[in-house]
């Protein structure tokens, strides 16, 4: 890469990063919507049709060289059947999570992922930790274990949902691909099972689509527009900038999150939540101090 590309690149990964984690902060108004049909459901349908809206993408935009490439590698299609994976889990826990009153928690998980994806820096990509970055793990694991001591129970969606995407990250930072046709082999990946769901959900009488209403229909179909854009965007992002950066620019999904489960879905913010997140915004607050610090810090010797 050219020191003339480089600017450029750079500043393409965190506007992209930007758009996807608010789309994301947003999600969850997509989803009570579609709450008419059953989690799994839900889950197949965003694979099933981010698939197709991926596939017509790969051939729109010349893109099959691309594909061609990911598919012909064994190595590459292991791994992007992994990340398909573990994206579906971290898709299908948090559907549930909306649709049952447990958003807030969800909106946890994506407090903590910065801090889960810092450790997973340090493993994967040799990112060093200084002193400062693990106090701030300390902090917001005193906080996460907050919430096991006041209700008898580790907060299991925050923690499953951190977990599944900062390892998605991970394994996207790893594959060579091109976001689209990335996005679209790992989609590709689950729609035989999501099909098979689906059909086995009208044989038994439990499928939304196709017998509610036109309306609910256009719904389910958005899925695949509103989960293909925000997905390509991180892909991007994750492959143009700094893993822990990108780990520090994702509080505004979780922050738009914790405003809707609160202000528009009406949750309740007990006593524990609060002390919780008062100790996870200090640990991000320490974490978000030390970047800045060391980002003028570098500044200063260049």
């Amino acid at each position: 890469m050219s020191s003339t590309e480089k600017p450029a690149l750079v500043g393409a990964g965190p506007l992209a990063g930007l758009g996807a984690f608010v789309i994301w902060g947003t999600f969850g108004l997509y989803f009570k919507l579609v709450g008419f049909a059953g989690p799994l459901e839900i889950l197949s349908h965003r694979i099933v049709w981010s698939a197709a809206l991926t596939l017509v993408l790969v051939f729109a935009l010349g893109k099959r060289k691309q594909l061609w490439a990911l598919i012909s590698s064994s190595r590459t299609l292991g791994l992007l059947f992994l990340s398909s994976l573990l994206v579906a889990g971290n898709w299908v826990i948090y559907i549930w999570a909306i649709n049952s009153g447990n958003a807030l928690e969800a909106s946890l998980g994506y407090y903590i992922m910065p801090l889960v994806m810092l450790i997973l820096g340090r493993i994967f990509f040799g990112e060093k930790l200084n002193r400062i970055q693990m106090l701030s793990v300390a902090i917001c694991t005193v906080g996460v274990l907050n919430l096991l001591v006041f209700y008898g129970h580790l907060p299991w969606i925050a923690l499953s949902l951190s977990t599944l995407f900062a390892f998605y990250g991970v394994i996207r930072k790893f594959v060579p691909a091109d976001p689209i046709a990335g996005l679209f082999v790992e989609c590709a990946l689950l729609t035989p099972a999501s099909l098979i769901y689906l059909v086995w959900l009208q044989r038994h009488g439990e499928l939304a689509f196709g017998n509610i209403g036109i309306e609910q229909d256009a719904l389910l179909i958005g899925l695949g527009i509103c989960t293909t854009i925000p997905l390509v965007l991180f892909a991007f992002a994750a492959r143009n900038m700094k893993f822990s950066a990108l780990g520090l620019m994702q509080y505004l999904n979780p922050t738009i999150q914790f405003i809707i489960a609160v202000m528009v879905f009406g949750e309740a913010f007990t006593t524990a939540h609060m002390v919780t997140y008062t100790l996870v915004w200090i640990g991000l607050g320490v974490y978000s101090w030390d970047n800045l610090r060391t980002a003028r810090q570098n500044r200063r010797k260049s």
